[in-house]
């Protein structure tokens, strides 16, 4: 038989004793003689756990992780009963077992200075990550002022398995929170990893969840400026701005440019210049975007929207403009529905796009933090085409449109693109009008409907562009007003023939009265030359007031001679008649046809594509 120890011989009586007030005297007896046998003092916290006696049970397990935590090695009951604890911890109220909740009220009378040692062993036993982490987020949660301790061997756990889905979800979800408001101390290039993980990680969101776009959007940006703003404290960077929907793009830059400022030597090395500018770019890009995409009422039909440039200056003066290499940022005009603010968006992404170019390094930490997102390169693809047509690259540009990365773009934007670009370098050639064939060919591919242009020539003075919607009215008036663009310089010519001033009453038609004054000059001009022949005229001529005006000639201006159809045998030789589509009413002595007035014709007709 083997001999007992003293301490192991009082430990035995306790558990053979059938009465629990005999076998906690044993016990009692055991503590007293022996205070520093773990045996003696487990047993003793035994018997309190299997008699329910929380508040006992908590005193007895407190004085055994504070005596022998700090042992050479820890006994494997006592890290046994301490994860059988946290575990408890970590499950949901209302979900535990008797057991599990026998631990949990446990804890509660349990001093924070010896819960904070039973989470720190039961991380420091732990041969997992994962649940190490977990068990730092149970310490931190329940004792906050630990943060500045542990916070950072646990962002670094994390970030460092970032790449594993469940301690994303922790670093997003549990430990970013937690910490926001208590600025643990990190390294830079740590902080630095943190931004960048946390700006992939919520535009992933914003662009993956497709269902509440309204909501999804607003509150992704709120969560990247605050991570920005998180990781500007714990660097001691100037304050940036916080996300604010209403606010203007331009109030961003300006504060971007303030921050480059406070830099003597302007670095645009700076981190805090690559973060804070490739959000705004970023930021401003999307917006932009959603600006240029435009969406039926039933959401069925997407219509894109792109910038050309205006059209008078173009042939008024191309070869004449001013060039210098001072970029002037033209004045961008919109055209509904677009949205007004599409434009300072665009400005918006080109002075950022500008600055985090400005170096080698910049340069090359901005195109990691995009690559990270391969999303964004079809947003980077549209912006670089408006960007060229901004800053009048046009070798870019045309570089761009006939790159085979531009296989996504439809074959109706390439070709208004490729017309616009081949109009914008000018001078004016056949190879403008076959790519206006092209665009004709591909109209047929547009959205039906929506509206002409409201802004589509301006005056020569100034370099003006403008964001057409790729509708088919939009396009369509876009090329009518460029051949009325390129026709009526020809007006101040003394040789102007009828087929030029007759060509011009035709597409002065669409969108009437938008070329009015036009038609004014013209008529203008008949009168003054007492002729005119356009035997086209009753196939085109549709527009009422048009048609009156040419009747008021007729009736009033008898010394004008007008031949707007083809000769009929039925008619006297030498009569002098006007024919209008279906608007021969009535005759007048000698062959004269009348009648013809405002009703007789639609203000449209083959011309309106809608």
């Amino acid at each position: 038989m083997d001999v007992l120890s003293n301490e192991k011989y009082l430990i035995a009586r306790a558990k053979e004793s059938t009465d629990p007030y005999k076998a906690k005297a044993w016990i009692i007896a055991a503590k007293t003689l022996f205070p520093n046998d773990f045996g003696v003092q487990f047993e003793a916290y035994e018997i309190e756990k299997n008699a329910n006696n929380f508040e006992e049970a908590a005193k007895c397990l407190s004085y055994i992780v504070m005596t022998f935590h700090g042992a050479h090695q820890t006994p494997t009951s006592l890290l046994n009963e301490i994860s059988l604890m946290t575990n408890a911890l970590r499950i949901p109220e209302g979900s535990t077992t008797p057991e599990q909740e026998f631990y949990v009220k446990m804890f509660q009378y349990i001093s924070y200075e010896v819960q904070h040692q039973i989470l720190l062993l039961t991380a420091a036993h732990s041969n997992n990550n994962l649940d190490h982490c977990r068990l730092i987020l149970l310490l931190l949660k329940r004792f906050p002022q630990a943060i500045s301790t542990h916070a950072p061997r646990l962002l670094e756990t994390l970030i460092q398995n970032v790449g594993i889905p469940s301690f994303k979800e922790m670093l997003f979800n549990e430990a970013i929170p937690l910490v926001y408001n208590r600025v643990p101390e990190l390294a830079p290039k740590l902080v630095h990893r943190l931004m960048a993980i946390c700006f992939e990680y919520y535009l992933n969101q914003m662009l993956n969840e497709m269902d509440d776009k309204a909501r999804t959007v607003p509150e992704c940006w709120r969560k990247i400026f605050e991570i920005l703003d998180f990781c500007g404290k714990i660097l001691k960077w100037e304050p940036f701005l916080l996300y604010k929907k209403s606010w203007s793009k331009d109030v961003y830059w300006q504060k971007i440019i303030h921050i480059y400022n406070l830099d003597p030597f302007r670095s645009t090395e700076s981190k805090q210049i690559l973060f804070c500018s490739t959000i705004v770019f970023v930021l401003s890009l999307q917006e932009y975007i959603a600006h240029s995409k435009l969406r039926s009422k039933d959401g069925t039909n997407e219509t894109e929207v792109i910038l050309v440039e205006t059209l008078k200056d173009l042939v008024a003066d191309l070869a004449h403009r001013p060039r210098d290499n001072v970029l002037e940022i033209p004045h961008i005009l919109v055209n509904p529905p677009v949205n007004a603010d599409a434009p300072n968006c665009l400005i918006a992404c080109h002075s950022c796009w500008q600055l985090l170019h400005a170096n080698d390094v910049i340069q090359t930490d901005f195109a990691q933090l995009l690559l990270c997102i391969p999303q964004l390169s079809s947003w980077v693809q549209k912006f670089l085409n408006d960007l060229y047509v901004l800053l009048e690259k046009h070798d870019e540009a045309s570089t761009l449109l006939q790159a085979s990365s531009l296989a996504t773009m439809s074959p109706l934007e390439k070709s208004v693109r490729q017309f616009a670009l081949t109009l914008a370098k000018g001078p004016i050639t056949g190879l403008l009008f076959e790519h206006m064939g092209a665009v004709l060919k591909n109209l047929a591919h547009a959205p039906n409907g929506g509206s002409y242009l409201e802004n589509v020539s301006q005056a020569p003075t100034a370099r003006v562009l403008m964001l057409i919607p790729l509708s088919k009215r939009a396009i369509l008036h876009y090329l009518v007003q460029t051949l009325i663009a390129v026709l009526k310089p020809k007006l101040i010519e003394q040789e102007c023939g009828n087929s030029v001033l007759g060509n011009l009453l035709v597409l002065s038609q669409l969108n009437w009265p938008h070329e009015s004054s036009t038609v004014e000059i013209i008529f203008e001009i008949i009168k003054s030359r007492r002729q005119f022949s356009y035997l086209l005229f009753t196939n085109y001529i549709i527009n009422g007031e048009i048609i009156e005006e040419f009747m008021h000639l007729w009736i009033h201006a008898t010394d004008v001679k007008l031949e707007l159809a083809m000769p009929q045998q039925s008619l006297a030789t030498g009569a002098r008649r006007i024919g209008t589509r279906g608007a021969d009413k009535g005759h007048r002595s000698g062959g004269c046809v009348v009648g013809v007035g405002r009703g007789v014709v639609g203000q449209r007709g083959s011309l309106d594509p809608g």
